[in-house]
């Protein structure tokens, strides 16, 4: 896909969004970030043990489907109440 042909990062994260509500009732947060490469979608989600692999705690968690959305989509795996970034030390 070239670049005139990308989605909106606005509709990626709606997209990201829909798939998660649909399958996950868990904790998690889903904001459009940035890095070096550009805009991302960031996905940060609650576990009680973010060391451990994210579908050990949380099975239902879409992720096949969050992997298929366009753009880059970061997933990160947070302590509980630090799912937004301000909440972040």
């Amino acid at each position: 896909m070239n670049k005139r042909d990308e989605k909106p990062i606005e509709e990626i994260l709606v997209d990201v969004i829909r798939v998660i509500v649909g399958h996950f009732s868990g904790q998690y947060h889903v904001v459009v970030g940035s890095d070096d490469g550009g805009k991302v979608i960031e996905v940060r989600v609650e576990m009680k043990d973010w060391t451990r692999p994210l579908l050990e705690e949380h099975p239902k968690f879409p992720l096949s489907q969050v992997r298929k959305c366009d753009g880059r989509v970061i997933l990160f795996k947070v302590p509980p109440g630090a799912r937004k970034k301000t909440s972040l030390r």
